[in-house]
C-alpha cells in the first residue's frame, strides 16, 4: 500500500489482519454494485489507517488500492460466501 516506508511490518500485518475481519462482516455478495456498501467499506478502511497512523497524505491511494484489489477479489468472495451460507466452512467465515 506505499506505508511500508512510513510503518513496520508488524504494524503492516496488524492492519491487514484487521482489514480481513472488516471485509468478512462488511461484504456482501452484491457488494460492488452497491454504492452504500462500498462507502461503509471505504470508511472502515479509512478509520482503520487512521487508528495506526498511516499518513494521511498517503490514505486516499491506499483505499483505492484496497477496495481496488477487494473488487478482483469479489467473485471468489462471492463464491466462498455462497460455500458457507450451504452449511461449508469457507474462507470468509
Amino acid at each position: 500500500m506505499g506505508g511500508d516506508r512510513f510503518q513496520g511490518e508488524g504494524v503492516l500485518a496488524e492492519i491487514a489482519r484487521e482489514l480481513w475481519v472488516i471485509v468478512g462482516r462488511d461484504v456482501k455478495t452484491d457488494w460492488t454494485v452497491r454504492d452504500d456498501v462500498r462507502a461503509k467499506l471505504r470508511s472502515s478502511v479509512k478509520r482503520l489507517l487512521v487508528k495506526y497512523k498511516y499518513p494521511p497524505d498517503k490514505q486516499p491511494e491506499a483505499i483505492r488500492l484496497v477496495i481496488e484489489q477487494l473488487e478482483s477479489m469479489a467473485p471468489r468472495m462471492a463464491e466462498d460466501q455462497s460455500t458457507t451460507s450451504r452449511g461449508r466452512t469457507g474462507a470468509w467465515r
